[in-house]
């Protein structure tokens, strides 16, 4: 998502830089070197945008998830704290019943 904002906004900066120096009558030199200065200066702030809107959108993705599933957050502390008993080992490796 960077990187397709800062393209877009980069190739629309090119296009438009074209489209302006050839209705104005420029050489086509002054035009190329305008069309890629334009495209380089927005192809950065298209970056810029994208990271910062790519940001915005994962920190509301974990919030929702936080919001949507408190029981996963509960369980990942007890785990942590050593509360499972797979983790403890209680001495059965085998079902009650099933003796080799």
């Amino acid at each position: 998502m960077v990187r397709l904002c800062g393209a877009a906004l980069g190739l629309f900066a090119f296009a438009i830089t074209i489209l302006l120096g050839l209705n104005a009558g420029n050489p086509v030199e002054v035009i190329l070197q305008r069309a890629l200065m334009a495209m380089l200066f927005f192809f950065v702030l298209g970056v810029t945008v994208g990271w910062i809107a790519f940001r915005v959108i994962d920190e509301h993705a974990v919030r929702l998830h936080k919001d949507m599933f408190p029981a996963e957050e509960e369980v990942d502390a007890a785990d942590s704290d050593g509360d499972n008993e797979s983790e403890r080992g209680t001495g059965d490796s085998q079902p009650a019943g099933t003796q080799n």
